[in-house]
């Protein structure tokens, strides 16, 4: 199978405390993924299927990336978290051998429908509608229903910002899922245990949305789930069919004592008393008790890797680690820079292909002013900074493999109007008419000793948006450019030249 990543585009967004816009992890479900077994590990646990074979190979499985954020195109989940969450993600599946890289561009979504959906039917219009075959596809979210996260047989993962910090498991909850694991009280969801009621020999539980196809939604399916034995004698037909996980039935977040156990005691249908594992990341503990998959959890998901999901699965040779950081080099140690234009470079990192680019006014980076995503050793700051102001900016690289990486040291600038630098009207460049009828050109013409020199001309409008940019080569044959302005509205726009020996702007008026 042939590896496919394309490029990930520049992304840029100003940053506010975005975070404190979504839904609190308290507020969330754990999870809102499938009650039922996969019709897969019914079988499979009938007859398993040895993989013994690969057991000391690493599995590598792609996975897509949908940030979704609101119509305006803000409160993305941010790249640096993304990474922390990915790396997370590695971790807690480093003793399966099973590991995820990033497949494809990261695909931004404008939608505030699905960034804070309120129903899973909405979850799946997201999932259907965005897809990208080959690939466990994972959407992050402000709100997934309601939910910490959730799995839908047929669609993929989607994922909450508040339960996808980099001490979060429920990403490695809904990806188990997504590899046919079960929870190991299934049946007890949405029920509430209770020690001095004798416990059920089985559960009826309802699994609507979470067949293996979206299309029996309706009637409502009801299934049965046999409880599972203290002394394990019905541990291959009960729960979820798993030997090594235990009993276990409660569906709800719970702490866990020293030894990582429930502090809630239970009983069995026989009478027998126990606590439930929290080390299970298919169990609801909180996250500081969670730190493995079983044994017979791990076979399954391998199994169920191998054979239903061999599509996502990278044969390849994987990138090595990124084990180094880049280097800043300019603009450092508070240097001007114009407030538009700012070329920010580094030098490479070792094995890195991509890079986190953060930009703040505040040395501590609580609010990030840009968060950017690049393939190459620098990036230019196209949209407006406030200027007079001091800015501090870091680097994180990382590559399709290796998210577990960290960010370089912060080094400072100046922003200072780039007026102060140089204005397009005066020396050796100039912009005519300033006041331009719709739909009429802007010329903008370099002398001669501008020439032999590559640049960027970008246009603003009044918020900073760029709406038109394009690189240009000045030669001796050449020494205009035309700005169409014809799908400009009316008002005014800066016009802004970054060239290998000047950066200057200028501002323009568009009238009818």
């Amino acid at each position: 199978m042939n590896k496919v990543l394309r490029l990930l585009p520049i992304f840029i967004f100003a940053s506010t405390l975005l975070m404190a816009q979504d839904r609190r992890k308290a507020d969330l479900a754990p999870c809102g993924s499938p009650v039922g077994l996969d019709p897969w590990l019914i079988e499979y646990r009938k007859s398993p299927i040895s993989v013994s074979d690969r057991s000391e190979d690493t599995l590598y499985i792609g996975v897509q990336i949908h940030l979704v954020g609101k119509n305006n195109g803000t409160s993305y989940f941010g790249n640096s978290k993304l990474l922390d969450a990915f790396c997370r993600l590695n971790t807690d599946f480093e003793n399966s051998n099973i590991r995820f890289y990033f497949k494809n561009d990261w695909n931004r979504i404008n939608s505030t429908e699905w960034h804070q959906h309120q129903t899973i039917v909405q979850g799946i219009d997201m999932m259907l509608t965005n897809n990208v075959s080959g690939a466990l596809n994972a959407y992050f979210v402000s709100d997934p229903a309601g939910n910490c996260g959730y799995n839908l047989p047929y669609g993929g993962v989607a994922m909450s910002h508040a339960c996808s910090g980099p001490n979060d498991h429920t990403w490695a909850h809904e990806v188990g899922h997504a590899l046919a694991l079960p929870h190991p009280f299934i049946g007890w969801e949405g029920k509430a245990y209770n020690f001095n009621v004798p416990t059920p020999t089985s559960l009826t539980y309802d699994y609507t949305h979470f067949h293996e196809t979206p299309d029996t939604i309706l009637p409502v399916p009801l299934d049965t789930a046999l409880v599972e034995y203290l002394d394990g004698s019905n541990c291959a037909i009960a729960a979820d069919h798993i030997c090594d996980t235990k009993a276990d039935y409660l569906s709800y977040r719970w702490p866990c004592d020293a030894q990582n156990m429930s502090t809630v005691k239970q009983k069995d249908p026989n009478g027998a008393e126990f606590y439930s594992d929290g080390t299970l990341f298919m169990s609801y503990a909180l996250d500081e008790c969670q730190n493995r998959f079983s044994a017979g959890e791990t076979a399954t998901m391998r199994a169920n890797t191998v054979t239903e999901k061999i599509d996502w699965v990278y044969t390849g040779q994987p990138q090595g680690n990124v084990n180094t950081l880049a280097t800043l080099t300019s603009p450092i140690n508070l240097e001007n820079a114009p407030n538009v234009g700012t070329t920010l470079r580094w030098s490479p990192a070792a094995n890195a292909t991509h890079y986190v680019v953060q930009v703040s006014r505040y040395i501590s980076f609580n609010i990030v002013e840009r968060d950017l995503v690049t393939t190459d050793t620098s990036i230019t700051l196209t949209q407006l900074l406030t200027p007079n102001t001091t800015f501090y900016w870091k680097v994180r690289a990382f590559n399709e493999f290796d998210a577990c990486t960290n960010f370089t040291e912060k080094a400072s600038f100046k922003a200072v109007p780039v007026s102060d630098v140089n204005d397009l009207t005066a020396g050796n460049i100039r912009l005519y008419p300033n006041i331009v009828g719709h739909g009429q050109p802007l010329i903008l013409e370099v002398s001669e000793a501008l020439r032999d020199q590559n640049a960027t001309v970008h246009v603003l409008d009044m918020t900073g948006r760029m709406v038109w940019n394009k690189p240009v080569h000045f030669t001796g044959l050449q020494n205009t450019l035309d700005i169409p302005s014809i799908n400009w509205p009316n008002g005014m726009y800066q016009v802004v030249f970054k060239g290998d020996r000047i950066s200057a702007q200028h501002g323009v008026t568009i009238i009818d």
